[in-house]
């Protein structure tokens, strides 16, 4: 039984995803239990996104089952799907391999540590390094933060193409390592930048240019626009430096009190904005803005 206590929403969104991902037959449901499994997840879960995730397999996954079997899929618990006798002739090996990694993940929903999460096949970017497969584990978890756009990737294996690519290029998973994939993390978690994440998701920005991309091209293009125009007012205040400005004795320094200062006027901000006044004095050389 899952308690919600023992839910990981992250690890138990990117498994449910992954179920998606699969090609699950009656054969694995009945060998599995995973029917039972995603059931007691859905009904112990608070959160909306994961609760549809699950009612929408368990509807897919009852399209499997035979005629005389509908009528009774709608049973408590789910168990129909789970439960159905083995009438179909032996499953092909593609099916065996999901039906182990359909067994491994249904155990692992209800865990509330991070686990790694099996890949489905074998491939060049798998590793049993430690390390690197938690790197992965917090990257999947970066991914499914929110809820996941249609048609994205497996966000289990972006993940781990991801880090496999910062690895490659890094050559090891020291401190270099470690603030590559942090950065990367924090820039996916980032609720106020979802344009990043999502072009991750649908494969817009792939695994191998987001693992070198620099700090100032992952920021979203709302933060982009703010620095520019802050660097456009710091250039223009730095004109400023050499621009003696018109003359005046009807304005008193702040610092030294004298009434020989000099001021120009600028446009700082947008074009409906009043003009901002910056004053030099003269005498002393303080710097203000009027």
């Amino acid at each position: 039984m899952i308690h919600k206590s023992d839910i990981d929403e992250s690890v138990a969104r990117a498994l449910l995803v992954r179920f998606q991902e699969l090609r699950i037959t009656l054969m694995i449901l009945q060998k599995t239990g995973i029917g039972k499994t995603v059931n007691e997840l859905r009904r112990a879960t608070t959160n909306e996104d994961l609760s549809t995730m699950a009612k929408s397999l368990l509807k897919q996954w009852k399209k499997l089952l035979p005629e005389p079997f509908v009528a009774t899929s709608s049973t408590k618990d789910g168990k129909s799907i789970a439960s159905t006798d083995d009438n179909n002739s032996q499953p092909q090996r593609k099916d065996s391999i999901n039906n182990t990694q359909c067994h491994e993940a249904s155990k692992m929903i209800g865990r509330k540590t991070y686990q790694s999460i099996p890949s489905v096949t074998n491939v060049p970017w798998q590793t049993v390094d430690t390390i690197r497969i938690k790197s992965r584990e917090l990257l999947a978890n970066a991914l499914t933060i929110t809820r996941i756009p249609e048609g994205s990737g497996d966000p289990v294996e972006l993940s781990a193409r991801i880090e496999d690519a910062i690895f490659k290029e890094i050559n090891d998973t020291t401190v270099k390592y470690g603030r590559r994939i942090r950065s990367r993390i924090f820039n996916l978690r980032d609720l106020k930048n979802p344009d990043l994440r999502t072009k991750v998701l649908l494969g817009s920005i792939t695994p191998q240019r987001l693992a070198v991309m620099t700090a100032d091209e992952m920021i979203s293009d709302t933060l982009k626009e703010e620095c520019a125009k802050f660097k456009e007012i710091a250039h223009r205040e730095s004109q400023l430096a050499v621009d003696e400005g018109i003359g005046s004795d009807l304005i008193q320094c702040e610092r030294c009190k004298k009434s020989n200062c000099s001021y120009s006027e600028l446009q700082t901000l947008s074009g409906d904005e009043p003009m901002t006044l910056f004053v030099l004095c003269r005498n002393c050389g303080h710097r203000w803005r009027g």
